[in-house]
């Protein structure tokens, strides 16, 4: 008698540190401030803290590459990057048929590639923990055992169901804050960044230029005579013609690039690294390309579109003390006042005889 309770009260004080350690990692994902840190807590926390745990990954349907985007932008070096997996909605399904229950069973080389990738040690049990929320499929929390017997179709599921619960509604406030975020700091039409979040991007690329010596180069970019569009056309064509301009503007940009709405028909685009000789280059291929495009009119006309482009870069060294993003817009619009004074059509660039 006296060794069973003795193994109750064992047993007892073992599940208080699980659930303590398990209190700490639910803290830890829910003060998580994007999806690249939730993943970081996932994929270093569990198996930090528990020893029969040799990997973890957050799976996920990701059909809009929203949450690919967001782990690219904020993922660093110091974390860890295997542990975010994309899986087809439609598989994911087909794992968890309704009602939505975890898989535990034995693991095999077939499923360890795919759940988890970045993983080298041989995983001989997994347990495969759907995320439902609202009963909809996000994805799963997968965790993987060297031992075989660590996750079986006999082990109890209520932690690893809770955490589940819990990462699912960490994604979802993840995603939903950025798209919040998003909702402010883009214009609704074109899809393309505002006037505000380019304003305080340029601040940004500023301080690393003055800081680091950086090219940065900034284009001004106007369509021209878009009044008549809206004048002849009406607003819903001039709506069209701004959101193909903007998808043309934005082809092959770098992730380091930004393209904004500066206002009305006036786009700004910012290059980091990027010297006057190059954003010329950029510029002109940008021209040539809104020269390229041509669209139907209500009334059966055919229409076509122009842009100028002024450009203005700042070069490491002495000349860039002193100098502010104010000073290089100032410049970039100056050089677009040229290519609209010399006839439209063109790329005019600051400081140099065009």
């Amino acid at each position: 008698m006296r060794d069973d309770l003795q193994e109750i009260s064992e047993r007892l004080r073992r599940n208080e540190r699980i659930w303590a350690v398990f209190r700490d990692i639910e803290l830890a994902l829910i003060g998580a401030r994007s999806l690249a840190e939730l993943v970081t807590v996932l994929a270093g926390r569990l198996p930090e803290q528990f020893a029969g745990i040799a990997a973890a990954t957050l799976v996920c349907a990701d059909p809009d590459y929203e949450l690919s985007r967001l782990l690219a932008r904020d993922m660093t070096p110091d974390r860890v990057t295997g542990g975010f997996v994309v899986l087809s909605r439609a598989r994911l399904q087909a794992l968890f048929p309704q009602p939505l229950r975890p898989c535990l069973g034995p693991g095999d080389p077939t499923s360890q590639a795919l759940y988890f990738p970045g993983c080298h040690v041989s995983l001989r049990s997994m347990a495969l923990v759907p995320l439902n929320l609202r009963g909809e499929l996000l994805g799963m929390l997968c965790q993987g055992s060297a031992d075989p017997a660590h996750f079986t179709g006999e082990t109890a599921t209520d932690l690893l169901e809770h955490l589940a619960t819990v990462v699912a509604l960490c994604v979802d406030n993840v995603l939903s804050h950025e798209r919040l975020k998003l909702d402010g700091l883009t214009d609704a039409l074109t899809g393309a960044a505002n006037r505000r979040f380019f304003e305080r991007r340029f601040a940004d690329e500023m301080v690393r230029q003055q800081r680091h010596g950086r090219t940065l180069s900034c284009l001004l970019i106007d369509l021209d005579h878009f009044k008549r569009i809206n004048d002849s056309q009406g607003h819903p064509m001039g709506d069209r013609v701004l959101r193909d301009v903007t998808t043309m503007l934005g082809k092959d940009l770098r992730a380091a690039d930004l393209l904004a709405r500066y206002g009305g028909e006036e786009f700004a685009l910012l290059l980091p690294e990027t010297p006057d000789t190059d954003a010329r280059q950029i510029a002109e291929r940008l021209r040539q390309r809104i020269a390229s495009l041509s669209w139907t009119a209500p009334d059966g006309s055919s229409l076509s579109a122009s842009v100028s482009i002024g450009v203005a870069s700042l070069m490491g060294g002495k000349e860039a003390r002193g100098r502010d993003s104010t000073w290089l817009l100032q410049q970039a619009d100056t050089a677009l006042y040229e290519a609209k004074r010399r006839g439209r059509n063109r790329v005019c660039v600051a400081g140099e005889d065009n």
